[in-house]
This record gives structure tokens, C-alpha cells and sequence, in this order.
């Protein structure tokens, strides 16, 4: 029955164009203004109290690392870690809207995901979040 069930909502991922657990989707884009942009999208299933290992992107002086978290109101947060591995902020990721982080130095930008308590009848939190490095 589980088989069964997985089959049908892996399917149906498949055909909506979804992600999968573990499934990471790239794509490189180049605009009319020069700015080149790569994009990283990753799914992500949590429960509560759980933390994600980081996810490292190196950036060049100037770049802008832009994180936009698709979530369905589940109690999740990340950090931000600059090029020194500082933190830079903890923001709530049930947000409409994305953050953009600029680099002040070469480095490694990470950014960790953390989740609080699920109270709902779900045991897993789902979300994706999509990430963006500008080249400019």
C-alpha cells in the first residue's frame, strides 16, 4: 500500500513539475543586462526540532545570494553565515517575499535551516527553497 502510494505522489510530482525529496534543480540563466544568474532549488523535510546541514555557496565580492523559502506556514527559520562564518541573521521562512545577501568579501555564504515545534497532525515539515547567485 505505502509502494503504492509513494508510486502515485511521485507520479503526480513528476507531472506537476514538483520536487522530490533530495531532488536539487539547477539551471543557469543569462539576462539582457549582463547579470548572470545561477539558481539552485532544494526540497527540504523536517521535524520538529531539526537542523540542516549548511548549505555552502562561494561568492565573489559583489555577488548577491538571494534565498526564497516556499513554506506552508510550518514553523521554520534560517541562518545566514557570512564569508567568515559569522552570522549574518536568523529570519523567519514563511515570508512572501525573499532576502538578498551581498558579499562584502570572496567566501562562503551558508545558510542553515531550523525548525520549532510542530503541533499540527503532520510529523513532517515540508518546504522548498529556491537559491540564487547575480553575477554581475
Amino acid at each position: 500500500m505505502k509502494k503504492a502510494i509513494l508510486a502515485g505522489a511521485l507520479g503526480i510530482a513528476v507531472l506537476s513539475g514538483g520536487y522530490l525529496p533530495g531532488l536539487e534543480v539547477s539551471k543557469a540563466s543569462a539576462a539582457t543586462t549582463a547579470l548572470d544568474t545561477q539558481e539552485v532549488t532544494k526540497y527540504y523535510s523536517l521535524s520538529s526540532y531539526e537542523v540542516t546541514q549548511k548549505e555552502s555557496f562561494s561568492l565573489k565580492k559583489g555577488e548577491e545570494l538571494t534565498i526564497f523559502v516556499n513554506n506552508s506556514g510550518f514553523p521554520i527559520s534560517y541562518t545566514v553565515f557570512g564569508a567568515d562564518n559569522q552570522v549574518i541573521g536568523t529570519y523567519p521562512a514563511n515570508s512572501p517575499y525573499g532576502r538578498v545577501f551581498q558579499a562584502e568579501k570572496d567566501g562562503n555564504f551558508s545558510v542553515q535551516f531550523q525548525a520549532g515545534a510542530n503541533s499540527s497532525y503532520m510529523k513532517k515539515m515540508n518546504f522548498t527553497a529556491k537559491f540564487s547567485i547575480s553575477k554581475r
